[in-house]
């Protein structure tokens, strides 16, 4: 991060430090264990004394200890969150409603497109496709009603199997139906979900509903999967890509550029390059670390979120300050040859591209033996020359033979996700 970016916002985190560490038990525990006090906290480079935090801390120690003293679940605003479990266990988060949405529309402010959408979507018409463990009504069966699966919000959450592939043709068929009902105003979804039920709709022949927009979180986008979206959309849709997470919010989106602008805004972001805990350098692989600014009933201080981004150099051709970077998925799912990363989720879809001979793939790779790629390919459409030249790019990068399989089933993870590459645990 840029000292101009780090400047926004150091302010505001060591604010929220010191609030934290006064009003909220884990905090104060936490910092006085490492031998800290708010008042040693003067730079950056102090700053990254503060221990880290994780999802562990919060489940441990959930409700009390990390809501401000004098808060309860039951208050006015809350809104209860759960994690999808992609880590382990899911995690129960708590947020103020109202910062959820100042933290969503900050986000957006680096996207005019889809903030003309937002602005438009009164009252709020939404429909949610995506994993059931990322909503808190049941939807992965087909016996419950549209009423029972539209929150409080005004959204829709589809019925959808666990396993996205797996998902039974008279579900899709009652998606598909209640997507056309519902005519919402902008579709929130995983966009390996999003292209499944937008592929399934164009084999039945079955139109479309216009939306305004299209914000594709939960998942990293590949490009076969943002090929079919915009292929089965009308040309006026606006799609945006969002980084995310249940206990956050909305962290970062896609301008009209492309570029993907993390919200300096509603955050104090720190990008430590792979396994260090120095700031990384514009073009190197970083897990990025959070710090929530005036969050008024659980701060998250020094956050680990375990994905991985690059910094992009140089201001952004939309003339938007929030810093630039590029997703690279989950740290745990790189492959590391010698100590050294030499693939990451979002460098194996780089060396896909839109990939039009097929629409699901998944890599498995472990500490030994061949990488394995599964994909799904397009019907009719030559896919062995591809995938025998993809393995090839991949071996070359890696130093590992792979083996290119066809396949007509990919199974989603537990927590209902489809990766395009994961490590398997030894």
């Amino acid at each position: 991060m840029t000292e101009a970016h780090i400047s926004q916002s150091f302010a505001g985190a060591v604010d929220e430090l010191a609030k934290a560490y006064e009003a909220v038990p884990f905090y104060g525990r936490h910092l006085d264990a490492a031998g800290l006090r708010p008042s040693d906290v003067r730079s950056p480079a102090d700053f990254r004394r503060v221990p880290a935090t994780s999802k562990a801390d919060y489940r441990r120690h959930f409700p009390a200890g990390v809501l401000v003293r004098g808060s309860s679940m039951a208050d006015d605003f809350v809104f209860r969150s759960r994690s999808s479990g992609t880590t382990g266990e899911r995690l129960v988060t708590l947020a103020h409603t109202f910062t959820l949405a100042q933290r969503q529309m900050r986000t957006t402010s680096v996207n005019r497109d889809m903030l003309r959408v937002f602005a438009g979507a009164r009252p709020q018409r939404v429909c949610r496709y995506a994993p059931p463990a990322c909503s808190d009504v049941e939807c992965a069966t087909p016996f419950t009603t549209m009423e029972s699966r539209t929150l409080e919000d005004g959204t829709l959450v589809l019925p959808v199997a666990h396993d996205l592939l797996a998902t039974p043709p008279e579900m899709v068929a009652q998606a598909a139906r209640e997507l056309q009902t519902h005519a919402p105003q902008w579709i929130y979804a995983d966009p390996a979900h999003l292209a499944f039920l937008l592929d399934a709709m164009a084999g039945r022949g079955l139109p479309v509903p216009p939306a305004g927009g299209v914000v594709l979180a939960y998942n990293l986008a590949t490009g076969a999967a943002l090929r079919r979206i915009r292929a089965h959309l009308p040309a006026a849709t606006v799609v945006v890509e969002v980084a995310s997470m249940s206990e956050l919010g909305w962290l970062g989106m896609t301008c009209p550029e492309g570029g993907l602008h993390l919200n300096t805004d509603s955050f104090y972001l720190e990008l430590l390059a792979h396994g260090t805990d120095r700031p990384a350098e514009p073009g190197e692989l970083a897990e990025l670390y959070v710090t929530s600014i005036g969050d008024q009933l659980s701060p998250h201080i020094r956050y680990r979120t375990g994905d991985g981004y690059v910094l992009v150099a140089g201001d952004c051709p939309c003339g938007h300050r929030f810093p630039r970077a590029v997703h690279h998925g989950r740290c745990r799912d790189y492959l590391v040859a010698d100590g050294e990363v030499v693939l990451t989720p979002r460098v194996l879809d780089d060396l896909l591209g839109p990939a039009e001979w097929l629409t699901f793939y998944k890599l498995t790779h472990a500490d030994g033996g061949p990488l394995q790629f599964r994909y799904i390919p397009v019907p009719g459409v030559d896919h062995a020359g591809p995938a025998t030249e993809l393995a090839a790019a991949i071996a070359a990068r890696t130093g590992r033979e792979v083996t290119a399989t066809a396949v007509g089933h990919i199974e989603s993870e537990r927590s209902g996700k489809l990766f395009g590459c994961v490590r398997e645990a030894p």
